[in-house]
């Protein structure tokens, strides 16, 4: 990777291909159909395009290269910083054969599109993360937080990136993008390895080549393999229209827009469990009293619940987080009873399994999902008579022995 290209890449708007036309000008017999999935499925393209490379001689590579030669294109050339171009529909490759290498050539951008969103998250995370660390992670370490969880970041953006049209905030389109990436490259997962607070451009520089080398590698399988191969065969690639449309340009203003709120948050989340604080939820108060916003009382019938964010210190004497409470409110946005009480219902949700949940590889793109801000629970309770439960002794044995990191 060329650190060149890093630097200029943040500066433009992303490199697609051209909108493409609808049909040839005067010959009427080449108009075109409208460019979508439903006209790829009516024209039952996937099974003309199986029955012709079922039949085509193939080699050892270029066989995309190759179909299009087959057809009278034999400039179309694919791969990363390329965009092939599908020209005019029977000037000169005919119908079907037209709408298979306009789906090749919007499969080719969205590639080269992932390849530079890839760039345009570390340019973002490299935003957010050292303000993270000045608002809440003063002494920061680098060897606490785990890398996948800057993965799942990363992920996110490239869930983002639409197969065709433009960027859209519903959570399914993340998925939908990542499902598809899933099955083109290894999405790495950064196990047993750290982020480094300290050093961000550093950590962001490695997972920039990490990705990047997963994609162009590919990105080459595909354009090599046999149009067949059931993973990264073009065939599959384009099974079912998925990128039988028209590409629009975004830039990397667009997909900030989608995710920096959410990143922050997560960041927050992450700063606060490298620090090894944690909510303290304690039931059956008779009487309950709030020490500022890191304190929460409910009523719950007769009797109280105390929610508080905790952080041990040298003498595991549990304080009071005011600070960082007063910040996530003030400037991030987030209620006392999201910070309090929201990472108690994700973790009863969860099955009272620490920092657990359903996520997956990606994040919500609402900063107000449920259990994007999470720290760990440590539960404890009084019966009638008065006394305290879990029994232990002091906050170190109590929440150490239901998961909390300490």
């Amino acid at each position: 990777m060329r650190i060149v290209t890093i630097i200029q890449a943040l500066s433009f708007s992303l490199a697609l291909a051209s909108p493409l036309p609808q049909d040839s000008g005067p010959d009427k017999t080449c108009k075109t159909e409208p460019l979508t999935a439903n006209t790829w499925k009516t024209l039952r393209i996937d099974k003309w395009f199986e029955d012709y490379a079922f039949n085509m001689t193939q080699g050892k590579s270029n066989n995309v290269q190759l179909f299009s030669s087959n057809f009278g294109a034999p400039n179309f050339f694919c791969g990363l910083d390329s965009f092939c171009n599908a020209g005019q529909p029977c000037l000169p490759v005919p119908f079907p054969a037209w709408y298979v290498l306009v789906a090749m050539q919007n499969w080719n951008s969205y590639m080269n599109s992932v390849n530079t969103a890839i760039i345009f998250a570390s340019s973002i995370m490299s935003m957010v993360l050292p303000e993270i660390v000045t608002d809440f992670y003063p002494k920061p370490q680098d060897n606490v937080t785990p890398l996948k969880d800057a993965f799942r970041m990363f992920n996110t953006v490239l869930g983002v990136v639409p197969l065709t049209g433009a960027i859209s905030t519903a959570g399914s389109s993340v998925r939908g993008g990542l499902n598809f990436i899933n099955t083109q490259l290894k999405v790495p997962s950064g196990t047993d390895q750290f982020l480094a607070w300290t050093q961000i451009s550093s950590t962001m520089a490695t997972v920039v080549q990490t990705y990047q080398k997963a994609v162009s590698q590919a990105v080459q399988t595909s354009l090599d393999a046999n149009l067949l191969q059931s993973v990264g065969g073009m065939y599959s690639n384009l099974y079912e229209g998925q990128f039988l449309g028209v590409h629009q340009n975004f830039t990397q203003n667009d997909i900030q827009e989608r995710v920096i709120d959410t990143f922050k948050i997560r960041a927050v989340a992450l700063a606060l469990q490298a620090q090894r604080m944690f909510i303290y939820r304690f039931k059956g108060r008779p009487s309950c009293a709030e020490y500022g916003n890191a304190g929460m009382c409910v009523q719950e019938g007769s009797t109280w619940t105390g929610y508080s964010l905790l952080q041990l210190d040298r003498q595991d004497n549990g304080v009071m987080q005011n600070g960082a409470v007063d910040t996530l409110i003030s400037k991030y946005g987030l209620t006392q009873e999201e910070i309090l009480i929201g990472p108690t219902k994700c973790y009863d949700a969860n099955g009272q399994k620490q920092l657990t949940d359903s996520f997956g590889e990606t994040l919500p793109l609402d900063p107000k999902a449920e259990c994007l801000f999470m720290v760990p629970t440590c539960d404890g309770w009084l019966d009638a008579a008065g006394i305290s439960h879990p029994e232990a002794d002091g906050y170190r044995d109590r929440c150490g022995n239901q998961g909390v990191p300490l």
